[in-house]
């Protein structure tokens, strides 16, 4: 049995495969314009995720990620202080799933005993997942007994990635 390809169905599949590859790409590229009283500042560009974790992150968890010095003792309100992202904590054990939605819902929102606020109405899907992409570069050349950390948060989240944006 011999299969032709009529001209107007090569057409189409090329079609949809030229509209999956730009919606599938536009969301892993889309990043939101920086929020200036208010409003988003058009001639700016996008915020790269080391810009993002600069303005949104550093405040608490410090310009190189290194976290409260005292990050694994509970303040006086039982809530942990931020904790290192720069590969010194414990943030690598979570998959992509896991630190999407500690940065999405906050530590509370997902039962951590933190103070870690929800950024899912101040940060677009894609601006959490380059933030925690940055974040990752702050865990190169690191190893725990000569594995790298890197590698085993990759490990952890090929069965638990990063959820789909929702439109």
């Amino acid at each position: 049995m011999r299969f032709v390809l009529r001209p107007w169905l090569s057409s189409l599949l090329a079609a949809a495969a030229i509209l999956t590859v730009a919606c599938a790409s536009d969301e892993a590229t889309q990043q939101a314009q920086p929020v200036v009283d208010g409003a988003a500042q058009l001639d700016a560009g996008p915020r790269s995720g080391e810009q993002i974790f600069a303005s949104t992150c550093a405040s608490c968890h410090g310009a190189g990620g290194e976290g409260d010095e005292n990050w694994m003792v509970r303040g006086g309100d039982g809530r942990l202080p931020p904790p290192p992202l720069d590969g010194d904590g414990h943030t690598w054990h979570h998959s992509d799933n896991v630190l999407y939605g500690i940065v999405s819902e906050g530590g509370l929102g997902l039962g951590f005993g933190s103070n870690m606020p929800a950024f899912k109405d101040e940060l677009t899907h894609g601006e959490i997942i380059a933030v925690l992409e940055y974040v990752k570069t702050l865990w190169d050349g690191k190893t725990l007994d000569g594995i790298s950390i890197l590698d085993t948060q990759r490990e952890f989240s090929e069965n638990d990635p990063y959820p789909p944006a929702v439109r």
